[in-house]
């Protein structure tokens, strides 16, 4: 009789080559060539720098503060900066200090003001853009950290007892509180 394999012990699917191919650009940071929607042209995007990133930041803060809080706060803004797409989008595609100190603010205008770039023709930008943070690397950096600061407060036993028991009397004190008086 023949041997059945159980659906979670049969063999794995291989990923394709193209699957296996942008895998290995992702990992090796190579420049993913992305094209501009109804034009002829094309940008190239790496990997984010940490100043880019910085940048970013900063161009976000300095909308969220220029914004005011009310219902119309979202038309208002876009109102008061309608390019904001077009500079987070020449941010991605600069890439590095020295280009974004130097050529910034030149791309942004002129995809804004001569090529006339439409919202939906820079979504693929900022998506290519989002998709090269290195948040993988950073958060396992911080995972395997963690433990090595010198800052963390280590208790006594006689603390954490005294910690236990204040935790109890508070559980209690809300049990008590939510069972209907019975006493009469």
């Amino acid at each position: 009789m023949g041997r059945v394999i159980p659906p979670h012990f049969q063999i794995m699917k291989q990923p394709d080559k193209r699957v296996r191919q942008e895998l290995s650009d992702i990992q090796n940071d190579r420049a993913e060539r992305i094209p501009i929607r109804d034009t002829r042209r094309h940008v190239r995007v790496r990997g984010m720098k940490p100043y880019t990133i910085e940048r970013l930041t900063a161009l976000w803060v300095a909308r969220d503060l220029a914004r005011c809080e009310d219902s119309g706060s979202t038309l208002h803004s876009l109102c008061r900066d309608p390019y904001f797409n077009h500079k987070q989008t020449a941010l991605i595609v600069l890439n590095g200090w020295f280009r974004i100190k130097f050529f910034w603010g030149l791309l942004w205008r002129w995809w804004a003001y001569v090529r006339e770039y439409e919202e939906y023709q820079l979504t693929d930008i900022i998506v290519a853009g989002k998709k090269k943070i290195p948040l993988t690397s950073y958060w396992t950096n911080i995972a395997l950290t963690v433990d090595m600061r010198n800052d963390w407060i280590t208790m006594t036993n006689k603390e954490a007892e005294q910690y236990r028991a204040e935790l109890l009397l508070v559980a209690e004190r809300h049990s008590s509180k939510s069972t209907p008086n019975t006493e009469g």
